[in-house]
């Protein structure tokens, strides 16, 4: 699991804050595919009243997300346990590669955003990865869109750094 961050919004005129993390669930693992740090993590944000967003290479599949294998029971049962919703919204897949196209990538979410998620979709738009992304705007929210302005790029900084990591190599996180 990645860093999670706590973010604050406004909702029907109250300040909420939620929690956003990203979870990696190990296609090859022998534990269960609820990591230790998320089942943690769901329980600290219920104890201090924070809602919770977790987008998740959920590497299972079950046909309540519209996918195909069955490793996904074990999360299903587990989020039928817990505070957490499934907060995607249509089939349109989140993995594609090499012919295959899947819903393995899942938002999970407290219940208590199931009806404050609004424009739900999978992004269209190139990921230069085999996941597409997924976008959605909270009711209450402002919408915030990154723009690349090329102009303001520190060239000589760019090219030094480029070089820096070509020559040792891509480092492993």
């Amino acid at each position: 699991m990645h860093a999670a961050r706590i973010l604050l919004y406004h909702e029907d005129g109250a300040e909420r804050r939620l929690v956003v993390c990203s979870a990696y669930l190990p296609y090859d693992s022998e534990d269960p595919p609820t990591p230790m740090e998320l089942e943690e993590l769901v329980r600290y944000c219920e104890n201090e009243n924070l809602y919770l967003v977790v987008g998740c290479d959920s590497n299972t599949h079950r046909s309540v997300w519209d996918s195909s294998n069955s490793r996904g029971e074990v999360l299903v049962e587990y989020l039928n346990s817990s505070n957490l919703e499934i907060l995607n919204k249509g089939n349109e897949p989140t993995f594609c590669s090499g012919g295959r196209l899947e819903v393995t990538d899942i938002i999970l979410g407290s219940r208590g955003l199931l009806e404050s998620i609004i424009d739900w979709e999978v992004s269209s738009e190139p990921s230069l990865l085999d996941h597409r992304h997924i976008l959605f705007i909270l009711r209450g929210s402002v919408p915030v869109r990154s723009i690349r302005n090329p102009r303001g790029t520190n060239w000589r900084f760019f090219k030094g750094d480029m070089g820096d990591r070509l020559e040792t190599g891509p480092r492993l996180t």
